[in-house]
C-alpha cells in the first residue's frame, strides 16, 4: 500500500504532495469517508469531477495517509453490517441501464465499483438490466427467494424510483412468507428520484454513497391501489395494454404517489424516448402542453367523484366525505414529501413515517395552475392557497365519469393505468412492510 506523509489541513482543505512531487488539495465537501486500513494507515476516499464539465459527473478516488489529522475524524467510518464481506448479507448491485438519461452504468464504473474495491468487498453479485423486465425477474428469482429462505441481503440499486417499485410489487404480490426483509440502498440515477430525494439524497451518486456507508435500515411504507376489473396497464409509450396482474385482485402497490388529473396525464404523456432526453424538464414540458392545448382551448376539466376516508386514530371511527364536486384538475395521494429534488408536493410529509397526504385543486386557468406548480417548487407554498385541498387520509376512492380513455389514466409510481369507462380506483395504506430502505 502506498503511503503519503506530506499531509496538511488548511481550513476545510486537505493538502498533500503526490508521489510525483505535485501539490494537491481536496476540499472537505468532496470527501466521502476515511477508512482505517489493516496496517496503521488510513485511506481518504473523495470525489473528483471528471473531465466532462458536468456537476453530476464524479469519479471516486483514494489517497493513503500515515496518520489521521483531527480535522478528518468526523469522516471516519466503520464498514456497516449491511456491507461487511466477512459475514452475511449477500450484496447485490443492480444497474438500471435505461433509467433517466442512462448514466447508471457510468456511475457504477466511476464510483460504486471503486468503493466496493476500497472496502474490500469483491464477492458481490452484479446485474445490468437488459429490458424493462430485468428487475422484476431478479426480484422473483433472487431477492424474493432469499427473503423467503431467511437469507440477509443488501440490494444496491442504481436506478430511479421504478427499480424499487418493481421489487416492491413483486414482494407484495407474492404469496410467499418474507422471513428476512432485504435492505435496499438507492443510488439515484432516474429522472424524478422522488423517494431518494424525500429521504435527503441529492441527484447523482455523492449522497447515495454516503448513505450506503452511514445509513441504517427503516421499513418502507406502502399503499395499495385497487382498480375496477376492466382497467389495464399502459405500455410501450401508450401503444400497448396489459393486465394489471395475473390474479383477480387488480391491485398495484406503490411507495411514492398515486394520482389522477394533470399529474397523471403529464407523466403518461412524457414517458417517451424523445421526452426522456430532457431529464426532469420533461414533466414541465408535458405540463405546458396539457395546460395550453394547441387548439387554443382551456385545460381539460377532469370529471369524477373523489371520496376520502379519514381517521383520527387507530381506535377512532373512520368517516368518508366527497371532496371538490365532480370536476377537478389535480388529485394526488402521496407517502413522501418530494416528487423531484426541488418539487415539494407535500411539505408536511415525513418520508417513511407511513402517513398519506391528499392534494387536490379544481378547474382553473392555465396561468393559475402554473402558479400553483411554481409555488410547489418554492418550498411547497402551494398547500396554503385557498384553492388547494391538503389533508391527511387513510383511503382515496375515485369514481370516473369520463368518456375518453386519455382522461381516465391513473399514475401509480410512474406506472400508468387506463381505467375503463365508469370504472374506479381505491388507494389505501397497506399495513404490511416487507422491505427496508437504508437511509
Amino acid at each position: 500500500m502506498s503511503e503519503l506523509s506530506a499531509v496538511d489541513i488548511a481550513g476545510t482543505t486537505l493538502k498533500y504532495t503526490s508521489h510525483a512531487g505535485f501539490e494537491r488539495s481536496i476540499e472537505f465537501h468532496d470527501i466521502l469517508c476515511v477508512l482505517s486500513n489493516h496496517a496503521p494507515t488510513y485511506s481518504v476516499l473523495y470525489f473528483q469531477k471528471t473531465e466532462l464539465d458536468d456537476s453530476e459527473n464524479f469519479a471516486l478516488k483514494k489517497i493513503d495517509i500515515k496518520t489521521l489529522p483531527k480535522a478528518l475524524l468526523p469522516f471516519a467510518v466503520e464498514i456497516p453490517s449491511h456491507l461487511r464481506h466477512d459475514e452475511p448479507p449477500i450484496v447485490q448491485v443492480v444497474v438500471s441501464t435505461g433509467s433517466g438519461t442512462g448514466k447508471a452504468k457510468t456511475v457504477f464504473q466511476d464510483v460504486v465499483r471503486p468503493l466496493l474495491t476500497y472496502i474490500e468487498l469483491e464477492n458481490y453479485e452484479l446485474y445490468e438490466t437488459q429490458s424493462a423486465q430485468t428487475i422484476v425477474e431478479l426480484a422473483q428469482s433472487k431477492f424474493l427467494e432469499r427473503a423467503h429462505n431467511g437469507v440477509p441481503q443488501t440490494i444496491i440499486l442504481l436506478s430511479g424510483d421504478g427499480g424499487l417499485i418493481d421489487i416492491l410489487e413483486t414482494f407484495y404480490k407474492s404469496k410467499k412468507t418474507i422471513n428476512v426483509s432485504p435492505n435496499i440502498v438507492l443510488i439515484p440515477c432516474g429522472t424524478g428520484n422522488a423517494l431518494a430525494s424525500s429521504i435527503g439524497l441529492r441527484s447523482g451518486p455523492v449522497s447515495g454513497l454516503s448513505t450506503l456507508l452511514r445509513g441504517s435500515p427503516s421499513s418502507i411504507p406502502v399503499f395499495a391501489a385497487k382498480f375496477s376489473p376492466g382497467s389495464q396497464l399502459v405500455l410501450d409509450e401508450g401503444r400497448e395494454r396489459a393486465d394489471i396482474d395475473t390474479n383477480a385482485h387488480h391491485t398495484l402497490y406503490g411507495a411514492v404517489v398515486a394520482s389522477w388529473g394533470l399529474h397523471a396525464a403529464l407523466v403518461a404523456d412524457s414517458d417517451t424516448f424523445e421526452y426522456r432526453k430532457f431529464g426532469s424538464d420533461r414533466f414541465k414540458m408535458a405540463a405546458n402542453e396539457l395546460l395550453y392545448p394547441s387548439d387554443g382551448s382551456p385545460p381539460h376539466q377532469f370529471k369524477g367523484k373523489i371520496t376520502l376516508t379519514t381517521s383520527n386514530g387507530p381506535n377512532e371511527a373512520r368517516c368518508q366525505e366527497a371532496v371538490g364536486g365532480l370536476e377537478h384538475m389535480y388529485a394526488l395521494a402521496t407517502l413522501v414529501p418530494r416528487l423531484e429534488k426541488d418539487f415539494l408536493i407535500s411539505p408536511d410529509s415525513v418520508a417513511l413515517d407511513g402517513n398519506m397526504k391528499f392534494i387536490r385543486f379544481g378547474p382553473m386557468s392555465a396561468e393559475d395552475a402554473m402558479h400553483l406548480m411554481t409555488l410547489a417548487y418554492q418550498g411547497g407554498r402551494h398547500v396554503i392557497e385557498d384553492t388547494v385541498t391538503y389533508v391527511d387520509t387513510e383511503q382515496v376512492r375515485i369514481d370516473f365519469q369520463e368518456d375518453e380513455e386519455k382522461w381516465r389514466r391513473v399514475c401509480i409510481d410512474g406506472k400508468i393505468v387506463a381505467v375503463e369507462r365508469d370504472g374506479w380506483v381505491e388507494i389505501r395504506k397497506e399495513s404490511r412492510r416487507l422491505l427496508n430502505l437504508i437511509n
